[in-house]
């Protein structure tokens, strides 16, 4: 009796790896389509290849008629493919879940408060039970959720004052214990007066969440022109954080000509606030909000701010160490008030050194103005930076980054659009800077009530700025 041909079994071994293979395709085309980058023509070009590659793999570990050898080959080249697609699967799912985090809508602002007392004379809040205890009521909701506070902890008596001057000359001359005051304002007096600064310290501490309307002006980004407003608030930890507008650029960008402006505007810039209907510093507007400071640039300039994106101390120097240092131009040789030392040329800068680098302005005889150039520096060396492969290469640790420290009303399909424009046309970008200039001088100021060091506006500078934003604007290819 003749036996019959046994028919070659094909090893489980070979069935599992190729399983492996078609799950992960499966979830790298997710991924991908998830991730939401690439224009619709590379997207379909990619599945058929992977198609394509997944049925050319099938046929030969699922073949019983091929040979062993050729399987193991195969295998290796599998479980390669298998690696780096789940790579490129995690980076895909983690990228587009931290853009959502950092483009989630923000609809609140915090406050931080500061219970300021004379250097000494207390040691515990306890201490100032039934005292009295002065307040800055400047109209935000946040200083009576701020009273509410205080009250669970101590009983006192409560001065409102509407001038922070007043209030802290009360304090030094021991008219009332303590004062309850907002960190930007606390900021300021510790900046204009130098008696306040040394003869006070912060007894205890504690921040509120107040609603704050932000809006946007959408447009197509990939066909429209837009304006958005970059401003960086001088504050470390959460950029939530109520602050003052240390930065405050104007990026006017044409999808269409490639061209982009930007715009930088002195933080002393001596401006109708938005709302108040009184003049004062521009970077005193962060105080209040970036609406407030949106609308403030917008009333100057005259032009409609789409969009806005705001980052703060510690946004910059985790960045700029992320990206392992960047390298910045320099128009002088000079130290910085921090005491770092910078040469006249090329300066290869770390996070701190680069920060300390942006916020100088005592050192140039045109202040605020070279402070200006030296911010657009330092933006063109971390763009110049993370253009390169290294940096392409750290996108998720980047993103991870600036999780916390960056905040920005542009949608997460807004810069899905925008990244497919530029893998689609590849845009050639071209970048001007253009900035506004003023004179020094004396005035008093709507958030202190006093006179202080303001940059008074060149109408000449600003129709300038006018003229050119206009221009990019209107321009066609």
């Amino acid at each position: 009796m003749t036996k019959k041909p046994t028919k070659k079994k094909n090893p489980v071994f070979f069935q599992f790896i190729y399983f492996l293979l078609l799950l992960i395709v499966i979830i790298f085309s997710i991924g991908i389509y998830n991730l939401d980058i690439l224009p619709l023509q590379y997207f379909l070009m990619l599945i058929t290849g992977v198609v394509i590659l997944i049925s050319f793999f099938g046929l030969i570990l699922l073949n019983r008629r091929v040979k062993k050898g050729i399987k193991v080959f195969f295998s290796f080249i599998s479980v390669t493919l298998i690696i780096g697609m789940a790579v490129v699967s995690n980076f895909s799912f983690n990228t587009k879940e931290v853009l959502n985090k950092i483009t989630k809508k923000v609809d609140y602002k915090t406050e931080n408060y500061s219970l300021v007392v004379l250097s000494g004379a207390y040691g515990d809040i306890a201490d100032l039970d039934n005292q009295d205890i002065g307040f800055l009521d400047n109209g935000s909701q946040g200083i009576n959720k701020a009273l509410a506070k205080l009250e669970k902890k101590i009983a006192y008596q409560d001065d409102d004052y509407d001038d922070v001057k007043k209030l802290s000359d009360d304090l030094l001359d021991e008219k009332v214990k303590a004062i309850l005051v907002e960190e930007s304002f606390k900021d300021i007096l510790d900046e204009e007066s130098r008696d306040f600064k040394d003869n006070t310290e912060i007894l205890y501490t504690l921040n509120v969440q107040v609603p704050e309307q932000k809006t946007s002006k959408k447009v197509d980004v990939t066909t429209e022109p837009f304006n958005i407003y970059l401003t960086g608030i001088d504050t470390y930890g959460k950029i939530t954080s109520v602050a003052r507008s240390d930065v405050n650029i104007i990026a006017t960008v044409n999808p269409q000509t490639g061209k982009v402006l930007l715009t930088s505007i002195p933080r002393d810039y001596y401006v109708e606030l938005a709302g108040k209907n009184a003049k004062d510093k521009l970077t005193h507007a962060g105080i209040y909000g970036v609406e407030t400071s949106v609308k403030t640039i917008e009333d100057l300039l005259d032009i409609n701010i789409n969009y806005y994106v705001k980052v703060n101390f510690s946004s910059v120097e985790k960045i700029v160490d992320e990206l392992g240092g960047i390298t910045v131009h320099s128009d002088y040789n000079f130290i910085s008030q921090a005491g770092y030392k910078y040469v006249k040329g090329d300066n290869i800068l770390n996070g701190q050194e680069a920060l300390s680098f942006a916020r100088e302005r005592h050192s140039f005889a045109q202040g605020d103005i070279q402070r200006g150039k030296d911010q657009m520096y330092v933006i063109e060396g971390m763009m110049d930076k993370l253009m390169t492969f290294s940096s392409i290469t750290k996108f998720n640790n980047l993103l991870d980054t600036v999780e916390g420290t960056f905040e920005t009303n542009v949608s997460t399909e807004e810069i899905s659009k925008l990244i497919k424009m530029q893998l689609d046309k590849k845009i050639a970008w071209t970048i001007e800077a253009n900035y506004l200039d003023g004179q020094g001088a004396s005035m008093q100021t709507y958030s202190t009530k006093t006179r202080s060091y303001v940059m008074v506006p060149d109408i000449a500078s600003v129709a300038s700025a006018q003229t050119k934003i206009n221009k990019v604007i209107n321009e066609n290819i």
